[in-house]
């Protein structure tokens, strides 16, 4: 997993995705989730994942990553599919609902920077788990950068290659450990820091406000128009579900005029 690139989507995109305020696109993550969590109809689900898929193209995020790190549940959710399902349907739909919930997941994340995404989080846990998130977020990107220096210089000193695999494997070794002592150097040194500078057991995030109001209401009337159509199947199948091949037409309409726009534009 490319941290780099998930951050860099995050910090550097300017759809009009990103511009909507961190705290709508969390409330519409929520109306998703609770639409994947509702429905059982494996045709409603597609059609979330649909829909979703267009906003992701819309927001001009990378498909490759989004499809990625979205299908990575996908794998548990089959294992539990074959274990759990009665019929081929019932395990497609686990498999799509866990594919949904992560779509969603991951396009916030890649339209948010982290910080945002974690504020809301930071006001309801306990201080010291709320700024731990935080400061998390800065290490990361710390430590990655000092293993693949120590990666580097453990292969330069042993002559790393392909063809030493027992020599590559102890390279890696002492870079994890290396990596291990630097890790508790760094967070004494940050909490040294931070006392200096006045840190009194809480770091506050200002979330920004959204430069377009308007587009936060539609994404959250969107939002709610999915679990408005989840509920309906959900409670009323057995009058709607002869009429279930109905609801994915309409997301894949708005996929299809997404990716000829932004096939026209590039």
């Amino acid at each position: 997993m490319d941290i780099g690139r998930i951050d860099a989507a995050a910090t550097l995109g300017d759809s009009w995705l990103h511009r909507v305020a961190p705290a709508s696109k969390l409330v519409a993550f929520a109306l998703v989730l609770a639409a994947v969590i509702t429905s059982w109809n494996v045709l409603v689900v597609g059609s979330l994942t649909v829909a979703l898929l267009a906003v992701a193209a819309s927001a001009r995020l990378d498909g490759r990553l989004l499809l990625t790190l979205a299908g990575y549940p996908a794998v548990f959710a089959l294992i539990f599919a074959v274990s759990a399902a009665t019929s081929v349907l019932g395990g497609t739909t686990i498999v799509l609902k866990a594919v949904t919930a992560a779509l969603a997941a991951v396009t916030v994340i890649l339209t948010t920077p982290y910080p945002y995404v974690f504020a809301p989080i930071q006001r309801v846990v306990p201080a010291i788990v709320g700024d731990a998130l935080l400061m998390t977020y800065r290490s990361l990107f710390l430590l990655l950068e000092k293993f693949g220096n120590l990666l580097t210089a453990a292969r330069l000193r042993a002559g790393l290659s392909a063809g030493h695999p027992v020599r590559a494997a102890r390279a890696t070794t002492r870079a994890l450990g290396g990596l291990l002592i630097y890790s508790f150097d760094l967070s004494q040194r940050s909490y040294d820091i931070m006392r200096m500078r006045g840190y009194e057991g809480r770091l506050r995030v200002t979330l920004p406000t959204s430069t377009s109001p308007g587009t936060d209401a539609l994404l959250i009337g969107g939002a709610a128009a999915l679990l408005a159509t989840s509920l309906a199947w959900r409670f009323g199948w057995q009058a709607l579900n002869p009429y279930s091949w109905v609801v994915p037409l309409v997301p894949l309409a708005a996929l299809a005029i997404t990716l000829l726009a932004r096939g026209r534009t590039t």
